[in-house]
């Protein structure tokens, strides 16, 4: 057998060239910062199902509090920091989960007791009109309110 011994001098045809790899970086890259973001996106509505799901629980609490309760009003509690609601019917008061930046807050209206909000900040947004600044207390963001039924 004879085998010839061929030595390439051309180095074109070894490995990749420069425009190459940046073109394949350049997709890696965008890749990931889509994914980065698609998950942030995901994440956030996460939070904001969990605190709709909060108030709602509060306020199932609150409508059988009132049920219960002898004067067949809502615990007067208010304010950001509702240590007052925790009842019978609710073992501990749910926490925003990006807490301390966002809070809930629970507003019952002196002049009608039977009238309460329940405030929280929804990441993706909310709907403003159905909350102001005076809902629940000064200093309070929310752009998501529940009402009594």
């Amino acid at each position: 057998m004879n085998y010839e011994l061929r030595i390439k001098n051309d180095k074109s045809e070894y490995g990749f060239t420069l425009v190459e790899v940046l073109v394949v970086a350049t997709i890696i890259s965008l890749l990931s910062t889509i994914g980065i973001a698609g998950f942030q996106a995901i994440t956030r509505n996460g939070r904001d199902a969990l605190r709709k799901a909060d108030l709602e629980q509060v306020r199932s609490a609150l409508e059988i509090y009132k049920s219960t309760d002898s004067s067949h009003t809502y615990p007067s509690a208010s304010g950001c920091d509702p240590s007052g609601l925790v009842t019978d019917y609710l073992n501990k008061l749910p926490v925003d989960p990006k807490y301390p930046t966002y809070k809930y807050c629970y507003h019952r209206e002196d002049a009608t007791p039977l009238i309460y909000y329940l405030c929280a900040h929804l990441e993706n947004g909310g709907d403003t009109e159905l909350c102001t600044a005076g809902d629940c207390g000064s200093g309070a963001v929310c752009n998501y309110r529940v009402n009594n039924p």
